[in-house]
């Protein structure tokens, strides 16, 4: 299971503790990584007729990132 936790402002009026804070921030720069390094492999559009169609072509985008970081 995934649970998903927001970052807090650093003006919130409950912070975090500082190792929350320092894990949350991690996760989210990686998976930002991840992401902008997908959208690079990708072209300008993505076009799919099906909305099957379209999510075949967005697994493929990220079974392709994963070969390239193992290679």
């Amino acid at each position: 299971m995934i649970a998903l936790k927001i970052c807090r402002k650093s003006n919130s009026k409950r912070p975090e503790k500082p190792c929350q804070a320092f894990i949350k921030n991690a996760m989210r720069k990686r998976i930002e990584t991840t992401i902008s390094e997908i959208i690079e492999m990708t072209l300008y559009s993505i076009h799919g007729v099906t909305k099957e169609g379209l999510l075949l072509k967005i697994l493929l985008f990220v079974f392709a990132f994963q070969i390239n970081t193992i290679i």
